[in-house]
């Protein structure tokens, strides 16, 4: 008698709960401050850490941009949102070295003891620099997730307000505290005052709302609610884009596309660059901003600033003062991932020292060096097996040096 196969196809493994998720323990309810990053102190009135290429250029008067910028989601992705599509073998451990478990720009795999690197005589090599950032992305991970964590006391020194009055504010319905400004008075008298935008420190917090306190207590925290008609309001988004417009002025930079949120110098340049680097305190003047842009609309406004000050602290060198705010906090609130990793990629092969290099795990470092030798093999599609053995070689030579 003939036998009957029957061949059966294979189920799909479901996804179970014990697949490996990202380990993020508990983080203190202290909200961590900028000012500690350039080892200085900053004036009580500054604000807690909250503080390309040319293409067509518009007219840099306000009064004459119609454009209005494009709809954005009114909700942030979730992690996995943000990881669809995104297929890069960049994959690290909890026990790699410069592991930071508040950045989630990796994907992260568990270990099978749970435990962080024990801080072996490798390790504390970067301890300094490294604890600096670490301290700096528990505040941007906050950030970046919608504030999931607690704020602290410091929090509740926001006054709350029932009436949307940072929308209000933004619509011209209401003036500024303790200023007295609308924001059409902001935008008429206040461009090109330079001193004025220097020397004032409580407008700051009116004019780029957070969902975190400043040192203004006569400012109001952001809540969801406005968040989400402020999305949905084009002319509180097109004065916003203007009061972006107006401190890129303020620091010597230029909005070249009012789509794409390119910049470049403005003609005046030098003389900014040189305020932006003897006063600090636009450090975390320039994190708020970057921060409401991706709250309110301006999402992809991010990415091409902190490329532009990459550019300018690490290949032009001309922002000294800048440069480790833009590496700890600038960087890490852009909220695309994708870009995110790009500019970590574009940070890393213009560092120097970059075998000092700590804002990724040594492992992506690894990848990233990796990519750039087969880049530029004689067939980078296909290397030949000698090409492979010779980047490997000088891949493990130039890590085991380090060890």
């Amino acid at each position: 008698m003939a036998c009957l196969l029957l061949c059966l196809k294979p189920k799909k493994k479901k996804p179970t709960d014990d697949e490996p998720k990202e380990n993020k323990r508990s983080i203190p309810d202290r909200e961590p401050t900028e000012g500690r990053q350039n080892q200085e102190s900053i004036p009580d009135q500054e604000p807690t850490q909250d503080g390309e290429k040319q293409q067509s250029i518009p007219d840099r008067e306000t009064t004459d941009v119609k454009e209005i910028p494009r709809s954005i989601p009114d909700r942030e992705p979730t992690d996995k949102e943000e990881n669809a599509g995104h297929n890069e073998p960049y994959r690290v451990e909890r026990t790699d070295l410069l592991y930071c478990e508040y950045d989630t720009t990796w994907e992260t795999l568990n270990d099978s003891h749970g435990d962080r690197r024990p801080r072996d005589s490798t390790q504390r090599a970067y301890d300094y620099e490294f604890n600096r950032f670490e301290y700096a992305a528990k505040d941007m991970y906050n950030y970046r997730h919608d504030y999931p964590l607690p704020m602290g006391r410091s929090y509740h020194r926001g006054k709350q307000g029932t009436d949307m009055p940072n929308l209000t504010f933004y619509l011209g319905e209401r003036a500024s505290e303790p200023d007295g400004f609308s924001i059409g008075e902001f935008h008429k008298t206040w461009r090109g005052d330079y001193y004025r935008l220097e020397r004032v420190h409580s407008f700051v917090q009116w004019i780029f709302p957070l969902q975190e306190v400043g040192m203004n207590d006569e400012a109001f925290v952001l809540t969801k609610q406005e968040i989400k008609a402020f999305l949905k309001n084009e002319t509180a988004k097109f004065n916003l884009q203007q009061s972006y417009r107006l401190m890129l002025d303020f620091y010597g930079i230029e909005l070249f596309n009012l789509e794409t949120g390119a910049v470049g110098r403005a003609s005046n340049w030098q003389e900014r660059f040189g305020n932006m680097n003897w006063h600090t305190h636009n450090n975390l003047r320039l994190t708020r901003i970057l921060k409401c842009l991706g709250t309110l609309g301006f999402r992809h406004y991010q990415a091409p600033l902190v490329r532009f000050f990459l550019e300018e602290t690490l290949v032009q060198g001309k922002l000294p003062a800048v440069k480790e705010s833009v590496l700890n906090y600038f960087l890490f609130a852009v909220l695309d991932k994708a870009q995110r990793r790009e500019l970590v990629r574009f940070a890393f092969w213009n560092y120097e020292p970059r075998e000092k290099f700590i804002w990724c795990p040594k492992k992506i470092q690894e990848a990233f060096l990796r990519e750039g030798r087969l880049a530029s093999c004689s067939n980078p599609a296909d290397p030949s097996s000698e090409e492979l053995r010779q980047v490997e070689e000088e891949n493990n030579d130039l890590f085991q040096s380090e060890l």
